[in-house]
């Protein structure tokens, strides 16, 4: 499977903007992880909801402020769509559509058999499986005025919105690229950030199940201290045993969804064989060691190997090898 559109597009740059944060990066190698510049800026609590733009007014001034800062200002832009408002779901298509027409049938089967909780979807998708009498797809899909919203935003700070991409098929790309997973792998990818867990099980290089849960912390707690880099460090300053727990709680959930996959999805058949763990909460390691105590498969952190940026930029990281021929 190729991960990647063509050529590298070296006027392009990646941007990220979630509740909590907007993250850019600008790569000179991709395939090297050869990182010309990167920045972040967290954002105060409420500008952004669950992917959704409260303060319009307030985020557009932050972000000016940062084209002008980061020295991007008429730059093309591969952005992210927000995790939160993305729906990734399985469906089945009768299997005399070829497959250069699969996307004219889902737009007609949109409110009749598939139900989204949006009207005029954005919306992709993978070919999961092809039999006698269906084809099974991995359906993407997001509110079209959402991604608008932000398309306008970039616009209104002299920014070129070409690309929107969904960070679980992102952070894979960079898995891929440091050879943690195989085609024949189940490999269950999970984001520790500080609003939500992202969790993808990928296999055949393909991805079988998205879920998002939330992290329910509080903002106060959370301490940003600025680095040399450019980056920020990031401290958790409240008790140390609710951060913990709350860890803990979503283990049990992910625990959950791993059962699931294997015993509801695949029948028993196969489970999860590999976890890669990522995502800008301190306490991977304190994770990591987590899951291989309650799992019998191997359970990696994604390296700093290849670059010196600290794992809140993976994600961005795998959005800027999009155009990359990887295999």
């Amino acid at each position: 499977m190729r991960f990647g559109l063509g050529l590298f597009n070296k006027k392009r740059i990646n941007l990220i903007i979630q509740d909590h944060v907007i993250r850019y990066l600008d790569l000179r190698q991709p395939e090297e992880l050869d990182v010309k510049s990167s920045g972040e800026r967290y954002l105060p609590e409420g500008i952004i909801q669950d992917g959704i733009i409260q303060e319009r007014e307030t985020l557009l001034t932050i972000l000016e402020e940062c084209v002008e800062d980061w020295g991007i200002k008429g730059r093309e832009v591969q952005f992210l769509i927000p995790d939160s408002k993305l729906v990734i779901r399985k469906h089945q298509i009768p299997t005399e559509y070829i497959d250069e027409e699969i996307k004219g049938y889902l737009y007609l089967e949109f409110g009749s058999t598939i139900h989204l909780p949006f009207e005029d979807p954005v919306f992709d998708f993978v070919l999961l499986d092809s039999g006698d009498e269906h084809k099974e797809i991995l359906l993407f899909a997001a509110s079209e005025q959402m991604v608008n919203d932000y398309s306008a935003l970039l616009v209104e700070c002299k920014l070129k919105p070409v690309v929107a991409d969904v960070s679980c098929v992102a952070l894979y790309r960079l898995i891929y690229l440091k050879q943690l997973t195989s085609d024949e792998d189940h490999t269950l990818c999970l984001q520790f950030d500080i609003p939500a867990v992202q969790l993808s099980i990928f296999h055949h290089h393909k991805p079988y199940f998205f879920n998002h849960l939330k992290m329910e912390t509080d903002y106060k707690f959370w301490n940003f201290k600025h680095h040399t880099t450019g980056v920020q460090q990031i401290e958790w300053q409240g008790d140390s045993g609710f951060i913990h727990g709350l860890i803990e709680d979503k283990l049990v959930e992910i625990e959950r969804i791993i059962n699931y996959y294997k015993f509801t999805i695949n029948q028993g058949k196969q489970g999860i064989t590999k976890v890669v763990v990522s995502g800008e909460l301190p306490e991977l390691s304190y994770i990591k060691e987590r899951l291989q105590s309650k799992l019998n498969v191997p359970v990696f952190l994604l390296e700093q190997s290849h670059h010196q940026l600290p794992p809140q930029f993976d994600v961005i990281l795998g959005l800027g090898l999009k155009e990359v021929q990887l295999c």
